[in-house]
């Protein structure tokens, strides 16, 4: 018989297998020591930890808890407070601290010697969200006024035409300008500054940022080529903004730059322009009005200008001016045509800086209340967004609210439209719609 001899062994094989068994060992160990630690081990002794409550409460009910539990208003609330101290502010003890302050609901009320409610003598009352204070028995909602409005399209404000979905006036009379309009009521008449924030849906973080960071009132106008119109038009009406679709306008320096397709052009009488409108109303559903993107040399244009007023206003909408230009016939041409209109007092984003935006808010300030209203236009910039939501933080403290554009809108009887270029700030006292 011939001699024969076993082949070594593969390497690469034991090495697998070495490391499978290791792995089913140390895969059994570790098991085993979890099944150990679920059964055996204590949560409560796993680590630190900090229980958080709105509201103090104890074996016994306060008359200040039973009241809020019946609905009813206590006498005179001054604890029930949740107040976030600087991180500088530490209190004494052996639990770390968490920058938050309790107050005992049980703890007496101050005799304070005045017949005005608790709420009112006492600033520490409630918890700050996002600038708006909130006290015990109020929602956040209630306090900051934040009205979702109505999905759209609504009914019957909608028509098809030429296979697109354009805005109309309807049945009953009722006009888009008014139906998509944000509420709006200022009982005590103070004087008013209503903001336009524009060029949305074509950056996403930037135009979620608008929507959920500026106040309720601000209008948001949104750009015809955005990604997803429809969705943003409803997000921002989901969290209170009234909005407006821009229309691009020709510009002096059309040509050297890349402009929307649908651009309305100066020299034209409506051959080219009217269809371009229609396509640009059927981009969205929900705005009230339009607004102008650039368009200087098409708004000194009254041939071209007339024919596209006409459309706006048959179709119930407002038309805002940016602004973006000195000189224009908006404002005779909408007289002419007894629609809704109003333009801006300034750009107030010109220079981007939080300064110059701050100053330019505060010239608005001035000028509403020399006048009753003003008014200002700008783009969803960062700093523009920060900048605005921390100047409407304390506006009404100032004596001025902040209104939806839309309150601002009115039709122009035509001996005002002549002559001075009129925009918001120009009149002793701005028309200043109630009802938005």
């Amino acid at each position: 018989m011939a001699y024969r001899r076993d082949a070594d062994p593969s390497p690469l094989r034991t090495g697998i297998a070495h490391a499978g068994l290791s792995l089913l060992v140390f895969g059994v160990l570790a098991a085993s020591l979890g099944v150990g630690i679920h059964f055996s081990g204590n949560p409560a002794e796993a680590g630190p930890r900090q229980n958080l409550a709105l509201f103090e409460t104890g074996p016994e009910e306060t008359p200040a808890l039973k009241a809020r539990l019946k609905g009813e208003a206590p006498a005179a609330v001054t604890a029930g407070t949740i107040v976030v101290a600087d991180a500088g502010e530490n209190a004494s003890g052996d639990d770390p601290s968490l920058g938050v302050e309790y107050a005992d609901l049980s703890a007496p009320a101050a005799d304070t010697g005045s017949s005005a409610p608790a709420a009112a003598q006492s600033d520490k009352g409630g918890v700050r969200i996002n600038g708006t204070m909130v006290r015990p028995g109020e929602s956040y909602g209630e306090v900051s006024k934040v009205v979702s409005l109505d999905t759209a399209p609504v009914k019957g404000m909608t028509e098809r035409v030429n296979g697109l979905n354009l805005p109309r006036i309807s049945e009953s009379g009722k006009a888009p300008s008014d139906v998509y309009a944000r509420p709006f009521n200022n009982p005590e008449n103070k004087p008013v500054i209503a903001l336009v924030v524009g060029g949305l849906g074509i950056n996403a973080t930037h135009t979620r940022s608008a929507i959920e960071e500026l106040p309720p009132e601000v209008t948001l106008s949104f750009a015809p080529d955005a990604n997803n119109i429809q969705y943003w038009i409803n997000k921002a009406r989901d969290s209170g903004h009234e909005v407006l679709i821009e229309l691009p306008m020709e510009a002096y320096d059309y040509g050297r730059m890349k402009m929307h397709p649908q651009t309305l052009l100066a020299g034209d009488t409506g051959a080219r322009n009217l269809p371009r409108i229609e396509r640009l109303l059927a981009k969205g559903r929900g705005y009230f009005g339009v607004i102008n993107y650039q368009g200087a040399k098409f708004a000194d244009d009254p041939g071209a200008v007339g024919p596209m007023m006409k459309v706006i206003r048959d179709r119930g909408l407002a038309l805002v001016e940016d602004a973006s230009f000195q000189e224009s016939e908006f404002d005779k041409v909408a007289a002419r045509n007894q629609m809704k209109y109003v333009r801006a007092n300034s750009t107030i984003d010109a220079k981007l800086t939080a300064a110059e935006i701050g100053a330019e808010l505060m010239a608005l300030e001035t000028q509403s209340k020399e006048h009753g209203a003003a008014m200002g236009a700008g783009y969803a910039f960062p700093v523009t967004i920060q900048t605005v939501k921390e100047w409407a933080e304390d506006l009404n403290s100032r004596g001025i609210v902040l209104a939806p554009v839309s309150a601002l809108t009115s039709v122009i009887p035509a001996e005002m439209s002549e002559g001075k270029r009129l925009q918001t700030g120009s009149l002793n006292q701005a028309a200043v719609n109630p009802e938005g």
